[in-house]
């Protein structure tokens, strides 16, 4: 079998990925792409227990702390995903629950996917006290695995991602 033949340049070839600006060695711009990408984790929790909303709280709280948060933000974005994977258990019926915590830049997501769920009652998560007091924005997803609600809340400049 023949190798096709390379043509053109790299500089001429279309990127795949975002460069950051030259100047920067391999290592730094690979750093560079890893901050810009965030950091993201998803825990799946079983439907029927009554303590899955205080097991995503505190693994989301550990997330964040991890991730540079600080102390004080890490809790309230714990008790947000507490109060985002309550309400989604007592709207959509699941046996699984999918809760996923992400920080890109000075953003933090916290999202609960109801996997195979069915709604019993109104979705809309600003109904939640609780999230309305936490959250600067939120909703609500009809997704192929099922439905979803989802807080985010604008951070003050945290320390770098790691």
């Amino acid at each position: 079998m023949k190798a096709l033949p390379v043509t053109g340049t790299a500089a001429e070839r279309p990127r795949l990925y975002r460069v950051p600006p030259v100047g920067l060695s391999l290592a730094e711009r690979a750093e560079a792409r890893r901050q810009a990408a965030g950091q993201r984790t998803t825990w799946s929790f079983p439907g029927y227990d009554a303590d899955t909303p205080g097991r995503a709280a505190f693994n989301a709280g550990i997330a964040y702390g991890v991730w540079g948060a600080g102390d004080y933000l890490a809790g309230v974005l714990a008790e947000l995903a507490g109060h985002l994977t309550t309400h989604a258990m007592h709207v959509i019926h699941a046996p699984q629950y999918g809760v996923t915590a992400m920080l890109t830049h000075c953003e933090a997501t916290i999202s609960v996917l109801a996997l195979r769920g069915r709604a019993v009652d109104v979705i809309d998560p600003g109904i939640h006290r609780g999230i309305q007091d936490l959250a600067h924005s939120w909703g609500s997803l009809q997704l192929a695995a099922g439905p979803a609600v989802y807080g985010t809340r604008t951070l003050p400049a945290v320390a770098p991602i790691r």
